[in-house]
């Protein structure tokens, strides 16, 4: 079986075969799907900061939430670019972007305590374990406490990326769901996604690139979050794509993550200077992102294994007017 540019493809690269191009069900209006679907996620987005929970644990996950649909509305919202919303698109992403900016700091920290809690659980035993998780978060997640409060810091935050999501929703607003989509240029776009992923993810795997395996990351997300308003009509080609998209976002995400947190524990590592700690630690987190770099892999290979000709077909038929 060949693999890309004419080479032979060893097992890891091996397509899954096409011989039988799967059916699709009746699809609906892709312009009504996909603004409904816009619409969706920033109110979702909007209602998880509402509350502004002052209890951490509620407020992480609140954060959690409005950056994942936030993340959902900029893969749409390029998806409506009709001639007359241009500028109304343009609107939607600026904002929306505005707004996953400012809640990336609270993200960062959620993510570090989410590591910390990973790592001390699966590979730390017994009394060991309650102090490695209690250091860790002292070093990395307190190490600002005496700068800054985390309360006011993170209320702020908050305050702000609201204020920018109800800008965002504004220009939602002026999206006319009668208006059709270019159904050409978003197959197009999707399938030039899925192309390039393809062969970053391939590249950057054979040099451990972690710049570019972080590209693939948000390539990956937004195969997947475009395919999600479409999920009743998905061809089972498409729907390998979006599952295989996402489960690759997130192990490269996880990945990611505890690669940050290695960075992090330089600081910890620097204090804990000659502390036994420092060996349980590092033994912890290197079992972590072994276990993680094999979850990220074999996503890779499963997504690599998507066959061309069966997602091009989907595609043609999701958007056949």
């Amino acid at each position: 079986m060949q693999g890309f540019h004419g080479t032979t493809a060893t097992v890891l690269f091996v397509t899954e075969s096409d011989s039988s191009i799967d059916s699709m069900n009746p699809r609906q209006d892709a312009g009504t799907l996909v603004l409904a679907a816009v619409r969706s996620s920033m109110l979702a987005a909007e209602t998880a900061l509402a509350s502004n929970s002052q209890l951490a644990s509620n407020r992480r996950e609140s954060v959690r939430t409005a950056r994942r649909e936030l993340k959902s509305v900029r893969a749409l919202a390029p998806l409506c670019r009709a001639p007359q919303h241009g500028a109304f698109v343009d609107g939607v992403l600026e904002f929306s972007a505005k707004a996953n900016q400012l809640l990336g700091p609270l993200r960062d920290r959620d993510a570090l305590i989410r590591s910390i809690t990973r790592i001390s659980d699966r590979f730390v035993d017994g009394e060991p374990r309650r102090v490695v998780r209690t250091v860790l978060l002292a070093t990395l997640v307190f190490a600002e406490t005496d700068r800054r409060d985390d309360s006011q810091f993170a209320d702020s935050a908050i305050a702000r990326a609201r204020r920018a999501m109800r800008a965002a929703m504004e220009s939602v607003t002026r999206l006319d769901a009668e208006a059709p989509i270019d159904r050409r240029a978003v197959e197009s776009m999707m399938r030039r996604t899925f192309e390039s992923c393809r062969v970053e993810l391939r590249e950057a795997l054979e040099v451990s690139d972690l710049a570019r395996l972080h590209e693939c990351r948000k390539k990956a997300s937004f195969l997947a979050l475009t395919l999600r308003p479409f999920e009743s009509g998905l061809s089972p080609s498409l729907r390998r794509v979006r599952n295989r998209a996402k489960r690759l976002a997130t192990t490269l995400g996880e990945d990611r993550d505890l690669a940050l947190l290695d960075v992090e524990l330089n600081r910890a590592r620097a204090q804990l200077a000659g502390s036994p700690l420092v060996e349980s630690i590092d033994a912890a987190l290197r079992l972590a992102r072994l276990e993680a770099s094999v979850r990220m892999e074999d996503s890779a290979r499963a997504f690599l294994r998507l066959g061309r000709r069966g997602v091009f077909h989907g595609l043609a038929e999701l958007f056949d007017s």
